[in-house]
Parts: structure tokens; sequence; C-alpha cells
């Protein structure tokens, strides 16, 4: 069975699946809030593929009840679950597009910068939030392209990047 939440502040629906002890979203966020999402250089034809990315400012304003931006260590548990399952495909193989379970993939949406409204990397890597903070207040973002898993703290007013979610307890969801 298929595992789906509908937001009910846009009615968009959205796959899940459970990895490990998690629910993720299987899907890239795709909650419109102005002046804080944009799409892949302003192309609408890339929105249902990779949602949106987002600036800081989004980072509070952006989960549904019972959802929240993941950590760091909640993307290193979905790295290792998804590299121990024997359910799983490759790590390359779902960053290529490929489905893994109850079609969970990880779009490579790319990320783009506010300060002059560039774009890059789309269809090479996913770039990710994190709901940790540096020292200095910039948020860790997380990098997975052919090469792995990397955390980088981002620039906190001009990177855009996507959002996955993850359940912030866990129950049954139909």
């Amino acid at each position: 069975m298929a595992l789906k939440f509908v937001d009910n502040r846009d009615n968009e629906e959205y796959n899940l699946v459970r990895i490990g002890n998690q629910h993720w979203f299987a899907e890239n966020l795709r909650y419109r809030i102005p002046k804080c999402s944009y799409l892949y250089k302003d192309d609408y034809r890339l929105y249902q593929k990779n949602g949106y990315l987002y600036s800081r400012e989004a980072l509070d304003k952006v989960c549904p009840p019972g959802w929240r931006i993941p950590t760091a260590l909640d993307f290193k548990m979905l790295y290792k679950n998804l590299k121990n399952s024997a359910l799983a495909m490759s790590w390359v193989e779902m960053l290529a597009g490929k489905h893994l379970e109850d079609n969970h993939s990880l779009q490579l949406g790319g990320f783009g910068s506010t300060a002059q409204m560039e774009f890059w990397d789309e269809g090479h890597g996913a770039y990710f939030w994190t709901s940790d903070r540096g020292e200095f207040y910039d948020e860790k973002y997380c990098v997975i392209d052919h090469s792995g898993l990397k955390f980088r703290y981002a620039a906190p007013l001009q990177n855009l990047f996507s959002i996955r979610l993850v359940e912030t307890q866990n129950r049954v969801l139909l």
C-alpha cells in the first residue's frame, strides 16, 4: 500500500516512504511561500519534478503540522539505511532518478542564489536544507550527487535549496 500525505494548506499530494524507522516525503516540497520559494530558472515545467527551491527565510514557515526539516543526522541515517537495504537499488541508480520502494527517488533539482537569481546543477546534484544551524547562524545543507553525501554551511541569505520533510513522530499514514 502506497503511503500518501495531502498538505491541507494547498491540497498538494505527496508520496511518502518509510525508510528505516522514519517516514519521509518521497518528493521535494511544492508549497509556495511568496518571496521565499523559487522555480529553477523560472521554469514551471520543472515544478512537478523538482518542486520549489527555498530561501533560508522559508525554513520557519514551510512545514505542515506533523512534519519537520531533517537534521544532518536524519540524512546520514537515510543514506545508511538505503545503502544497507536489501531492497534498495544502488545509491547512484537512485540519484539518477530511478525509483526505490513506493516511488521514492531523489530529484536532482540543483540549487540557486537570490544574489543575481542564478541557478546551477539541475540534473546533477540534489541540495537540501537541513535544520542544523552553525555558530554564525548559517544553516547546514546536504549535497547528494554521484560521489555520495556531503554537508556544507550556506551563506544565510542567498542560497536556494530543495526541501524534503521527515515526520515528527512515527505513526501509520494512509
